[in-house]
């Protein structure tokens, strides 16, 4: 649950600390009661659109926003938790005897920042293969319990006339993201914007081209999630093994992290592999399992080898893990899609159709770039998260594991250990509500963010994740 909308009175950020402080005492009081056993730092006013930031005067900057690393005492985007551990998990979980905690990795939320991603997207428009999805008239669709609290789980349809431009459920922030273009309608076109849980329904009005509507079920109480639906969708070709030796553990320990902080979410995990076509196999599933037993196994079961040519088969893998049997209701549902190569060019259209059957069913994709990642593999992966409403996380060479590890097109973020940022990104769905690294977690930064915000040359202002 993200805190109610607090009013921008200086132009900053929706949410920021100082804002909020008075409406959002409550709701803190509420998080940190449930988050106090992660040891992650709760920021600001905490919703994960807190980190939205507006464009103000710059404070520093180098010429494209980019700098060097400053070390291990960095501060978090907000304040650090007392003591903070970094939270590294040591049991022996497989792999080869590899310890989890090894691989290093950065994140970024382009939703956080979507002027600076339509740039993005602006710059690599003649990229073969990338996808083409319009996403300039994003709408966003905000829906809150009779407290103002955001509310996850609600059914969301959205309708231009007779034609249903999306279905889908609510995110634990409340949040649902949609392309009124991309599903036929006109610029200007009018919509009808209806949520309903159970019997509570509300309805709203917006158009084509507006940036939010909120709707707001009175009688409704928001709730933090109450599952937790994990597939892991992985590349296990050749150029893989260093990777995959230490994901198994990574993921291994991650499973029993979020056990013992959140025994009362029911937690469900699945594996997707997949290579290419020609090789041993192309894809190959295993459903959905509570013991993390079982995952286990089918990690370790893992080897890699094949592939050949350098773009894999992606694009099935995850119109497989669309198809998984995802649970409904207020439930966190997140693929964590770990590979170092895009999808054959032409095959966007598959991972675009995968795409919209997870938005429909409210999965979001947690992209995870390995060595090895070029151009069209970051736009993909970057595309898949940004569209699904996940984050982009990409291995460093921190860690001193696997090849080199391409420079993300991103102009600030933390390196952290990629277990402690895949269960903050976990934390995240779970509660609705961005969680920050704590100061002890952050190995270095890219980039350099003063109060969770890197300035870059033209004055703009992006969100650190």
């Amino acid at each position: 649950m993200t805190a109610p909308e607090c009013a921008n009175t200086d132009g900053g950020p929706r949410n920021s600390a100082g804002l909020c402080e008075a409406r959002g005492l409550l709701w803190g009081i509420r998080m940190r009661l449930l988050l106090a056993s992660v040891g992650l730092a709760l920021v600001g006013c905490g919703s994960a659109d807190s980190a939205e930031m507006a464009n103000s005067p710059p404070t520093s900057h180098s010429e494209d926003g980019r700098g060097t690393g400053t070390g291990t005492d960095s501060p978090g985007v907000g304040a650090p938790s007392e003591g903070g551990s970094s939270g590294t998990s040591t049991p022996s979980t497989g792999g080869g005897g590899a310890k989890p905690g090894t691989l290093t990795a950065g994140a970024w939320d382009d939703n956080a920042n979507y002027d600076f991603y339509l740039t993005y997207l602006d710059k690599h428009a003649s990229l073969a293969g990338a996808l083409k999805t319009p996403r300039a008239d994003r709408l966003r669709v905000d829906v809150v319990d009779g407290a103002g609290f955001a509310l996850g789980g609600a059914r969301v349809v959205v309708r231009a006339s007779d034609k249903v431009v999306f279905d889908g459920p609510s995110a634990t922030d409340g949040h649902v993201d949609v392309y009124p273009k991309w599903a036929g309608a006109e610029a200007g076109a009018k919509l009808t914007v209806e949520a309903t849980l159970g019997s509570i329904a509300a309805t709203a009005s917006a158009l084509a081209g507006d940036k939010t509507v909120k709707l707001a079920l009175s009688s409704a109480t928001a709730t933090i999630a109450s599952g937790l639906d994990v597939a892991i969708v992985i590349d296990t070709t050749g150029s893989m093994g260093d990777e995959i030796t230490f994901l198994r553990t990574e993921i291994a320990a991650i499973a029993a992290r979020v056990g013992t902080t959140w025994p009362t979410a029911s937690q469900r995990w699945a594996v997707v592999a997949y290579k290419d076509q020609g090789d041993s196999y192309v894809v190959k599933t295993a459903g959905f399992a509570s013991d993390p037993a079982v995952i286990q196994s089918q990690l370790t079961s893992l080897s890699a080898a094949g592939g050949g040519d350098y773009p894999e088969a992606p694009d099935q893998a995850l119109a497989e893990a669309a198809k998984l049997p995802w649970r409904s209701g207020n439930t966190a549902r997140m693929v964590f899609w770990i590979a170092d190569a895009p999808h054959h060019p032409g095959a966007e259209s598959t991972i675009a159709e995968a795409v919209t059957t997870m938005r429909a069913k409210g999965v979001h994709v947690y992209p995870v770039a390995a060595s090895g990642v070029d151009e069209l593999a970051e736009h993909t992966m970057r595309s898949t998260a940004q569209l699904t409403s996940g984050r982009y996380l990409f291995l460093t060479d921190d860690s001193g594991v696997g090849g080199t590890h391409k420079e993300p097109s991103i102009p600030c973020y933390f390196v952290t250990k990629l277990d402690n940022a895949m269960v903050r990104m976990i934390a995240t769905e779970l509660t609705g509500a961005y969680v920050g690294p704590t100061s002890a977690e952050v190995i270095r930064t890219g980039g350099d963010p003063k109060d969770g915000r890197c300035t870059l040359a033209n004055g703009q202002q992006v969100a650190i994740f």
